[in-house]
């Protein structure tokens, strides 16, 4: 978890020289405020920002147990992350992308349920370990967008063929046995796209004395946190898990490493990478038993909270009148209806809710659902989410381990593998196309350093 500025807690006693203090320190306050650390396509950095950054950049490497570099370099650092923070928002503002409150709302949920906590209660808990909760949402925001901008810039750009995920599968999981899984992490030079012999030749001497530091006994995680240009330097270059076939050419070195082992120097066509496997695993095969699957549709009648006995009878009324209605009617005819009175998200596409297996719907409606006919129309059927009527489209078995079964899985693995290499070349290439301006926050004056 990221660290924010701390609260400072304070007696009655030194609140008239917490308010001198404020009161002589103001225009120093203000200056830092108003300082230019750079300029990115117009957008000012403040020198405040950058300060912030730092002191969030000293509690990470403090609680790493990593000892702080000099000032300049945790300066740099921190100034080069505000000027992609800042080229980012831009790129999503250039592609209409947002994240509104109720989404990061959503996320606050998500994190309290997967810490099992109440709902609510992750404010409290953030406060006592001295988080200050609007920072903590500001930090989600930005993750939320950035996923989502990545996705639209980066994601949706990589295509992966039939042929390719057919080869993965018959290679790794047509005959399920438990395969080693390993955890990598990387450092990451990026190279410019129009990096000419010298340039290339010269930052790949900067890899090689990196390398043979790390080789030495250096600091994987420091290193990464202070010189890597991939996204992931914040979390010491943390990949995640990697399976075999999820990766292509040099990069397949990983997986006759061992654990705490490096990969040679790899050159890509974005930069140069060097890989530790931190962490192994045996993954079993999963199950090879088959499954029912349903492909149905619904119209889904909401009762608001706010509704009376009277109106709730009303409503259900309403609803069972809709299911008697759609007895015995075509899937053209019921889809046409679901159009037209469906309260859901789905009723643009006639109610349809596609294919799913048991435990993917809620309980209340799996247990109906599943024991309907292909063509069959349910009676109402009560949720959380409101009354249902369900129509059964179609109904098959499904082996879990056919490729067509398991298409999905092999596609998000190859993509995942091909944005690892993707992002980061992108990154640094939002950052080659921009005008950026580095000032000095040296004594808090914005004097013109350095131009990009």
């Amino acid at each position: 978890m990221d660290n924010f500025v701390r609260f400072v807690l304070i007696s009655k006693r030194s609140i008239l020289g917490l308010m001198f203090v404020m009161f002589v320190s103001a225009p120093a306050y203000a200056e830092r405020l108003d300082a230019i650390a750079a300029v990115v396509n117009g957008e000012v950095v403040t020198c405040y920002e950058v300060e912030q950054a730092e002191k969030t950049l000293k509690d990470q490497l403090v609680q790493q147990g990593i000892a702080l570099p000099s000032d300049s370099v945790i300066y740099q650092r921190s100034l080069d992350a505000r000027v992609m923070r800042a080229l980012q928002h831009q790129e999503a503002q250039n592609l209409e992308i947002k994240v509104g409150a109720e989404e990061v709302e959503a996320a606050m949920a998500d994190v309290e349920k997967r810490n099992k906590l109440e709902p609510g209660q992750l404010e409290s808990v953030l406060r006592a370990q001295g988080i200050d909760v609007d920072n903590y949402r500001q930090t989600l925001k930005d993750r939320l967008l950035n996923s989502r901008l990545m996705n639209i810039a980066v994601r949706s750009k990589i295509s992966i063929s039939e042929e390719a995920m057919r080869e993965y599968y018959r290679k790794h999981l047509k005959n399920p046995k438990p395969a080693r899984e390993v955890r990598v992490a990387q450092l990451f030079i990026a190279l410019p796209a129009e990096a000419d012999s010298a340039a290339v030749e010269a930052t790949r001497q900067r890899v090689n004395a990196l390398y043979q530091q790390l080789k030495s006994g250096a600091d994987f995680t420091r290193m990464v946190t202070l010189e890597s240009d991939a996204p992931d330097s914040t979390s010491g270059g943390d990949m995640g898990w990697v399976s075999p076939g999820a990766v292509k050419g040099a990069f397949a070195q990983v997986f006759s490493l061992k654990v705490g082992e490096l990969t040679d120097v790899i050159r890509s066509s974005g930069g140069f990478h060097i890989l530790k496997v931190t962490d192994e695993r045996m993954r079993k095969p999963q199950s090879t038993e088959a499954y029912e699957e349903v492909h149905a549709r619904h119209i889904l009648i909401k009762v608001p909270d706010s509704a009376d006995m009277n109106t709730q009878m009303k409503i259900r009324q309403r609803a069972e009148k809709i299911a008697k209605e759609m007895q015995g009617v075509s899937d053209k005819a019921f889809a046409v209806r679901a159009k037209e009175l469906s309260q859901g998200p789905s009723a643009s596409r006639g109610g349809d809710l596609g294919w799913f297996k048991p435990g993917q719907m809620v309980p209340a409606f799996d247990q109906v659902v599943f024991t309907m006919k292909a063509g069959e129309t349910s009676g109402v059927v009560e949720t959380q989410f409101g009354l249902h009527i369900i129509r059964v489209v179609e109904k098959r078995k499904v082996n879990p381990n056919a490729f067509e079964a398991r298409k999905a899985e092999i596609e998000q693995r190859l993509i995942e593998a091909e944005m690892q290499q993707q992002v980061p070349r992108w990154l640094n290439s939002l950052k080659e196309q921009a005008q950026i301006k580095e000032m000095s926050c040296k004594d808090l004056l914005p004097t013109a350093q350095t131009e990009k």
